[in-house]
C-alpha cells in the first residue's frame, strides 16, 4: 500500500516562536502553526512526522542548541503523534533513521510544510534520491528567504516536486 504522509519542518520556538529574530524568519509564526494546526487534520497520526533541527557541538548552524525553549515546539502547535526525529543537517534523510522508518512504512509520497530556509528543498532533494514524490504546501511553508526560494522552486520543479 502506498502511503502519503506529512513533514512538519523546523516547527521549533527559534523558527516560530514570539521571540525569534523576525528579520531573519519574517513570516507571521502564529498563522503558520494555525495553518499547519488545521492541514494535520487531514492525516492520520501515525502519518504526521515531526522534524526538528538543532545545533551539534558549540558552533554550527542557524539552528537551537538541543534541549534549549528554542529547540522545542510551540505550545500552539499540535502534537498528535510520536514520530519526532531530529536533524542536524538541511536535509532530513541525513537522518538514516527516518529513511529506514519511511522505507519500511512504505512511504511513496511526502508532503511538506513548516518552516524553510533551504531544509524543504534539501529534504525534497533527499525524498527524491529515496524514491518518493513530494509536495510542497506554499500554503503552510514559512518562507527565511523569498528571493532564494523562487530560485531552488524552479530547479525543483524540473525534479517533479509538486506545488500547492
Amino acid at each position: 500500500m502506498e502511503k502519503r504522509v506529512l513533514f512538519v519542518l523546523n516547527m521549533q520556538e527559534y523558527f516560530v516562536g514570539k521571540t525569534r529574530d523576525a528579520s531573519a524568519f519574517p513570516y507571521n509564526g502564529e498563522e503558520l502553526v494555525d495553518k499547519i494546526n488545521d492541514r494535520m487534520k487531514e492525516y492520520q497520526p501515525e502519518e504526521i512526522y515531526y522534524i526538528i533541527t538543532t545545533k551539534k557541538g558549540l558552533f554550527g548552524s542557524n539552528a537551537p542548541k538541543e534541549g534549549t525553549k528554542e529547540a522545542s515546539f510551540p505550545a500552539k502547535l499540535k502534537i498528535v503523534s510520536k514520530n519526532i526525529y531530529q536533524k542536524h543537517k538541511p536535509d532530513a534523510f541525513s537522518s538514516v533513521v527516518l529513511e529506514d522508518v519511511c522505507r519500511a512504512r512504505m512511504v511513496k509520497e511526502i508532503e511538506l510544510v513548516g518552516v524553510d530556509g533551504v531544509d524543504a528543498a534539501s529534504t525534497a532533494s533527499g525524498a527524491i534520491d529515496c524514491g518518493m514524490n513530494v509536495i510542497f504546501n506554499e500554503n503552510c511553508i514559512g518562507t527565511a528567504n523569498k528571493e532564494k526560494a523562487q530560485k531552488i522552486r524552479s530547479s525543483l520543479k524540473q525534479n517533479k516536486v509538486q506545488y500547492m
